[in-house]
């Protein structure tokens, strides 16, 4: 299970003079879906290093097997003041080629900066697609259709996580909580196989497994995966990764 390092989080904000912290929600690429425990200590470390937080929650409705999703700024009185919180219907509903996403500001003075800096340059305005777009997603239909996906999504993590201990030798993977996102560990499958990443990543899409280099997200030896399509594209993506990849001659 993925986890924060408090001591190691602190110490970079202190050395690094920090005093706005971008704050992931459900967690991408990791889909760990924190525990208020969690939230809560976070939010004690930006406090007390008077530390501003933009809280990325635009995944939160994506929450799988049972998880739940705290917002940020429910954990106190301190987090509801200090937190610009993000959202969007874009990752659940498919909608980020219309541009439309808001935000959750309780601080008015924050509030007033963030409409003072969005109002100037006019950059990813939200236009009237977008906003009923936007409004039609979150009408009941729009929730039936959430809990049908998170359903569909929760089916093909534990069909993957399970694929992958069962036949991927030296890839590990820690399951998510939430989001669509995979992010496999290939450390000592390529150390066994004398291979790199990014050879790896090659293979995958020389026999049509659209993924992509875990490096750009902090993996030095990962590769991120998108399970947001049927159960069955899942299956015959992972048998060719066996058969040619992972398990069989590269073509």
């Amino acid at each position: 299970v993925w986890r924060m390092d408090f001591e190691d989080m602190d110490a970079k904000i202190k050395a690094n003079h920090i005093h706005v912290a971008i704050f992931c929600s459900p967690h991408n690429p990791c889909g760990r879906v924190w525990e208020r425990w969690e939230l809560e200590k976070a939010m004690e470390v930006y406090r007390a290093n008077d530390c501003l937080v933009i809280s990325d929650e635009i995944w939160s409705d994506i929450i799988l097997n049972g998880h739940k999703h705290i917002p940020t700024q429910s954990v106190s009185e301190d987090a509801r003041s200090r937190t610009v919180a993000l959202y969007a219907p874009s990752k659940t509903f498919n909608l980020a080629g219309l541009v439309g996403s808001y935000h959750i500001i309780y601080n008015p003075y924050l509030r007033d900066r963030v409409r003072a800096k969005s109002s100037k340059p006019h950059y990813n305005d939200m236009n009237v697609l977008s906003m009923h777009a936007l409004i039609g997603a979150y009408k009941p239909e729009g929730y039936e259709w959430v809990d049908e996906l998170r359903e569909t999504i929760s089916g093909n993590v534990n069909f993957a996580c399970d694929y992958i201990t069962q036949h991927f030798e030296g890839v590990s993977v820690s399951k998510p909580e939430g989001t669509y996102m995979l992010f496999l560990d290939c450390t000592d499958w390529c150390k066994a196989h004398g291979k790199t990443i990014a050879e790896v990543e090659k293979a995958g899409w020389n026999v049509g497994v659209a993924w992509q280099d875990g490096r750009m997200f902090h993996g030095p030896c990962a590769i991120r995966m998108n399970l947001a399509l049927p159960l069955t594209r899942v299956q015959e993506a992972f048998e060719r990764l066996d058969k040619y990849v992972f398990n069989g001659e590269w073509v």
